[in-house]
């Protein structure tokens, strides 16, 4: 269930008290908000420790424990109230704070440079008020690995579909598929699981266990849909397995699914102990019709390298790179140069972690056809998901703006 956020406490961060003084001053003004000052990082998330905050203004540069210190602190905890970042530094700095806080998640609404009006600031308090919050999840510890292999055994792994949007049509092109263990009522996040499959010899089951989940559900579309692509993970640790490729292919065929609806996305949550074997299973995929994604294009393991070696079909942008396009020069830069490549290469572009319509509308302007995230549609079961679809459309998830008539 969602609710619009309401902002009733306010936490003010700076070294000056002169500045913190106004901040007050202008807040009061604007409203009858309950506001706490702190003079550093560290008495700021010593705050925040202890009471609950619907808003933070904080400074970067501080003596003591500056803002830096207090947003590492706040990623930790994975704090999720909307956040004001200022600074008298460069605009370049700022970026770069906000990037590394959007990248662990945290709500930053604005970056901005000192000073702030009191104009400003009313802008900022009523776009706090328009964002869309979900009822925070309760904490959950990490799975051991025996938990982990009992959920598997006792077929609790399921495939959620999260769908992918033609910014063209505003219709579903396809869907990937992501894992997720539902136990009763629980649904546990691969935050909490992929380690304990990686570390271990319960990947390979695991991926099984969500493309046998997948493939079954995606074979139940109406045959008016027998276009849509379903894209499956692969971490490079389970394509030591040489097996693998043969097993994707006979479960394919067992479902009735052509081998050219399936996009084997090729993930970076671990490294094989054998690259080769991984390039040689790649290939083998490849010359079977199915398509090959580099996921996460732009960090880490996606490099220029990858996509020279392998021959893809589609290149993921990842979702850094997206989140703060708006604002970001350097993000609108990456994500331009991005679809650029994917151009000249003839490869297929696909944004991740699209949340609102502005985004939505930007990376449409740069040149991206296809996109996924918060925006359209969160993951959900793949049951449920097919359902719909088979139900009302390929239109489901789009905003009522967007939608137009099949």
């Amino acid at each position: 269930m969602r609710a619009k956020k309401k902002i009733h406490s306010i936490l003010v961060v700076d070294d000056q008290q002169i500045i913190r003084r106004i901040f007050i001053k202008s807040l009061q003004l604007l409203g009858n908000f309950e506001i706490t000052e702190a003079s550093d990082g560290l008495e700021a998330f010593t705050f925040i420790k202890e009471q609950h905050f619907d808003m933070v203004f904080c400074d970067l540069n501080m003596p003591v424990k500056d803002g830096l210190y207090l947003l590492q602190r706040l990623i930790e905890v994975q704090y999720s109230s909307p956040i004001v970042l200022f600074s008298g530094e460069d605009e370049t700095l700022l970026n770069s704070a906000k990037v590394l806080a959007t990248h662990y998640h945290l709500n930053i609404l604005a970056i901005v440079p000192k000073p702030i009006t009191s104009t400003m600031l009313k802008g900022f308090i009523e776009q706090a008020t328009k964002l869309t919050i979900f009822p925070k999840a309760k904490a959950t510890i990490k799975l051991t690995q025996n938990q982990l292999d009992n959920h598997i055994k006792q077929g609790h792994v399921k495939a959620f579909f999260q769908p992918q949007y033609n910014l063209n049509t505003n219709r579903i092109c396809g869907f990937e598929a992501l894992a997720r263990i539902v136990d009763g009522d629980r649904i546990i996040a691969p935050s909490e699981f992929i380690n304990a499959a990686e570390e271990t010899g319960l990947i390979f089951p695991l991926t099984k266990a969500v493309i046998t989940d997948a493939f079954y559900q995606f074979s139940k579309l109406k045959k008016q849909y027998s276009t849509l692509n379903l894209s499956i993970n692969l971490s490079g640790k389970i394509l030591d397995e040489e097996m693998v490729p043969q097993w994707i292919e006979s479960e394919a065929s067992a479902n009735s699914i052509s081998n050219s609806s399936i996009t084997c996305e090729l993930t970076e949550t671990a490294i094989p102990s054998n690259p080769s074997v991984m390039i040689v299973a790649l290939l083998r995929l490849r010359m079977m019709k199915f398509k090959l994604s580099i996921d996460d294009f732009g960090t880490g393991f996606a490099s220029l390298e990858q996509l020279h070696m392998l021959p893809f079909d589609e290149l993921k942008i990842d979702r850094c790179f997206v989140s703060d396009i708006i604002n970001n020069t350097k993000s609108q830069a990456l994500f331009r140069r991005s679809i650029s490549l994917a151009n000249d290469l003839e490869l297929l572009a696909v944004a991740e972690g699209v949340e609102d319509y502005e985004t939505k509308c930007l990376i449409q302007k740069l040149g991206c056809s296809i996109a996924q995230g918060f925006y359209f549609s969160k993951p959900l079961p793949a049951k449920d998901m097919v359902d719909k679809i088979n139900e009302v459309g390929l239109g489901f998830g789009i905003h009522q703006e967007e939608t137009q008539i099949e």
